[in-house]
């Protein structure tokens, strides 16, 4: 009877301790909120690419938001407004460039708490397109695809010093041909501890003069373009209220590409998560994959 009583407790004692353990790796998950619906880009595969990376590296909670395009109705648009305050990080992969998306006040109002009350906000590639005459968005991303009198520009001199270029000098925001890009890394921010000073990315846009309020910007990243050869910020992030953002040009998948290169380089997936995890306030994975690039040519995977 004894021998029978200790089995049923140590049975009990491994079903709490296996429960507790679930509960933890449940609690320990990221809890992410991908907003997509509209593009000039494929964001349909864009996400579904993202989750895929995302499940792979586990971790992550992942719910997906599909906001009306610029053929909804005010009533579909109105009636659009997720809960941003359920998620750690609110990932927008969409850009209405050319085709205005105007979502409600209240929808606008819900975001800037999220990101000013302490949310992580991850502009995904061409994100930055979008929402020009939204100003909070504008200050939210920093630096973003806009004309040359909008706001200020940057570009990084020799001595890695940024250099401010003023509304209506330069030039508007555009970019060349995709290129495999050696970057430079300016600093020591935490997100990328650890990391060489210099590597390639695959299949980048390099933006030549984004531009935006540039308020409370740290640029990560730089690179030379192939037209002025001057040096232009690749990744940046800005401090909005007690909350962080996390910018950048990575990550290209237009509808003609199978199998983006830009996705499926190393360095990219490396830096996205550590975004991802830094944006959260979660303990940031500082180790240096063997497949991380050096100076010489990309590192491509076959995960997505």
């Amino acid at each position: 009877m004894r021998t029978r009583i200790l089995i049923a407790c140590l049975v009990t004692l491994i079903l709490a301790t296996n429960s507790s353990s679930a509960k933890s790796q449940k609690q320990r998950e990221i809890k992410l909120l991908i907003v997509d619906g509209f593009s000039n880009h494929d964001w349909q595969r864009t996400t579904q690419s993202i989750i895929k990376l995302l499940n792979e590296n586990k971790g992550y909670s992942i719910e997906v938001s599909t906001s009306p395009g610029s053929s909804a109705t005010k009533e579909q648009i109105e009636g659009w407004s997720p809960d941003f305050s359920k998620y750690e990080v609110v990932l927008l992969n969409c850009n209405d460039l050319g085709s205005p998306v105007n979502w409600s006040q209240v929808t606008r109002r819900k975001l800037e708490k999220f990101v000013s009350g302490g949310g992580g906000l991850f502009i995904f590639h061409s994100s930055n397109n979008a929402f020009a005459n939204w100003e909070e968005y504008n200050r939210m991303i920093g630096l973003g695809w806009r004309k040359k009198d909008f706001g200020k520009a940057a570009v990084i001199d020799q001595d890695e010093k940024v250099r401010i270029i003023e509304p209506g000098s330069g030039e508007g925001t555009s970019h060349g041909n995709r290129v495999n890009a050696l970057v430079h890394r300016i600093g020591n921010h935490p997100l990328q501890k650890g990391l060489p000073k210099s590597w390639i990315f695959a299949d980048i846009e390099v933006y030549t003069y984004a531009r935006g309020p540039m308020e409370n910007v740290t640029i990560l990243t730089y690179t030379e373009d192939n037209k002025y050869h001057l040096n232009f910020p690749i990744e940046w992030v800005i401090k909005y209220g007690k909350g962080k953002v996390y910018n950048a040009t990575l990550g290209h998948f237009f509808k003609d590409q199978q199998n983006p290169e830009g996705l499926r380089c190393a360095a990219f997936q490396t830096e996205m998560l550590r975004a991802l995890q830094w944006l959260a306030g979660r303990k940031i994975d500082t180790s240096l994959p063997a497949d991380f690039p050096g100076t010489e040519k990309v590192s491509l995977r076959d995960n997505l």
